[in-house]
């Protein structure tokens, strides 16, 4: 009854220290789970920050572009504005000096026709006074000299026409040939002016073009840096 006793007592012990082991175990592996998945909450809420912090910065480069091509496209339009108005300021002075040329031109003309008009005015009075001269002289003199004076006087009065109208021709000639000097160097100027606004357009297209190009290289590097951290 003592052995049997005793036996039964250590068995009691023994299920005793088996039950307080696997308390012990399944404390202990309680406890390694809440380490786990408190682990796992720190790698989720860091991986989150990250994520986060990623986006704002993704943001934030983003704005920086849109920002940035703002400021470029304002550059570009306040550039055009200007080249507009330095464009428009050019013909307005261009048209300017062509009126003003005209005017003077005109003056040049109008003095050269008024002095004309003068030397022609003077030739007749000197001409009717020669006439009253020759009139007095002729009733004085004979028959034979009047007609003799006379005959000269034609002669004078047709050499004075033929000179007339030589100069005549040459002021004409003088005149057209101004006209067409004044025609051919408006062409000039209008041909040299067409090439340099087609100059200026070649430029802001190749610069154009230019910019396209840089902007497509860096979105493409951006777009490639992006995905090599993506990666």
């Amino acid at each position: 009854a003592v052995v049997s006793t005793q036996s039964t007592g250590e068995e009691e012990a023994r299920k005793i220290l088996e039950e307080e082991k696997l308390k012990k175990e399944a404390a202990e592996r309680a406890r390694l789970e809440e380490e786990e998945r408190l682990r796992l909450e720190a790698e989720e809420k860091e991986r989150l920050e990250k994520e986060l912090a990623e986006r704002l910065r993704l943001e934030a480069e983003e704005k920086a572009r849109l920002e940035e091509e703002e400021r470029l496209r304002k550059e570009a339009e306040e550039k055009a504005k200007l080249e507009e108005e330095e464009r428009l300021r050019k013909e307005e002075e261009e048209k300017a000096k062509l009126e003003e040329e005209e005017r003077l031109k005109k003056d040049v003309e109008e003095k050269a026709r008024l002095e004309e008009e003068e030397r022609l005015k003077k030739e007749e009075e000197e001409r009717a006074r020669l006439e009253e001269e020759e009139r007095l002289k002729r009733e004085a003199e004979e028959q034979a000299k009047l007609e003799e004076e006379a005959r000269l006087q034609k002669e004078a009065e047709e050499k004075a026409k033929l000179e007339e109208e030589e100069r005549l021709r040459k002021e004409a000639e003088e005149k057209a040939r101004l006209e067409e000097e004044e025609r051919l160097r408006l062409e000039a100027e209008e041909k040299a002016r067409l090439e340099e606004e087609e100059r200026l357009r070649l430029e802001a297209e190749e610069k154009a073009r230019l910019e396209e190009e840089e902007r497509l290289r860096l979105e493409a590097e951006e777009k490639a840096r992006l995905e090599e951290e993506e990666r």
